[in-house]
């Protein structure tokens, strides 16, 4: 006969897994602000500010009845981070500017508005924005995620920002305001968890990921263990039986030895 579970036992089980994925999550967080050239204080003033301001929204301009702000943590924060990455030359607008406009058609297409929620994704698609976002980095620095990373993050952030709530902010605004209280339309108003924000963390996740794969190639690849053989590694097949193949160089009258 099965043992009934404690109800309370159960609560305390799947509160621990949410508060150490929950942890996971903002550590890989602190890791990518590393990644795109911060140091560790800078990665962790942003952390720490977005988390303790990241639920406050300021209001920017209201319009037939609503009134349309930005989220401190999941708007302002993410811009300003892209700020900086253009003043440090971190990121060119060069590039930039393809990656923004790569990751807006994508997440214009893969978003829509909904009455009463706002801007939302279908799940499969959700990360669509980012994976454009972190590709284009990889394709435009193939080599170097010094380089790949910060643009990543830069094409994520504002292509999705463009892409789902600058695009989609005349349907919203087409929607009836509610009679009564304050009601706000806010941009990045999911805060670390919202999409804007999402995209620029996933977008370099992807890269360092492929970039991860790729040492590992380079050190345990096809290539080192063809290496290996050709020189007489010891338990590989036939390795002593290879033999180097002579070297041609010039004699004293010019004539190949």
């Amino acid at each position: 006969m099965a043992q009934e579970i404690d109800p309370v036992l159960l609560a305390l089980v799947i509160s621990g897994l949410a508060l150490l994925l929950f942890f996971l999550y903002v550590s890989s967080i602190e890791k990518v602000f590393e990644r795109i050239g911060f140091s560790r204080q800078e990665a962790t003033s942003i952390l720490t500010v977005t988390l303790l301001l990241g639920w406050i929204s300021i209001p920017i301009f209201p319009y037939n009845g609503w009134w349309v702000g930005i989220s401190i943590g999941g708007g302002i924060v993410p811009l300003i981070v892209c700020y900086a990455l253009l003043r440090s030359k971190r990121v060119h607008m060069a590039e930039a500017s393809i990656g923004i406009v790569i990751v807006a058609v994508v997440t214009y297409f893969i978003t829509r508005a909904e009455e009463g929620v706002g801007i939302v994704a279908d799940l499969p698609f959700a990360f669509a924005p980012a994976l454009a976002g972190g590709l284009y980095a990889l394709s435009t620095f193939w080599l170097d995620i010094r380089k790949a990373a910060p643009l990543a993050y830069f094409s994520g952030v504002v292509g999705t920002l463009i892409g789902a709530d600058v695009f989609h902010m005349t349907e919203i605004l087409s929607f009836k305001a509610p009679a009564e209280g304050f009601t706000m339309l806010s941009i990045g108003g999911a805060n670390i968890f919202d999409m804007v924000y999402l995209s620029g963390i996933v977008a370099v996740g992807v890269d360092i990921v492929v970039f991860w794969i790729l040492q590992q190639e380079k050190k345990r690849g096809f290539g080192r263990v063809l290496t290996e053989w050709e020189r007489g590694a010891e338990g590989l097949p036939y390795a002593r039986d290879l033999q180097a193949e002579p070297t041609l160089r010039p004699g004293k009258k010019g004539r190949i030895q």
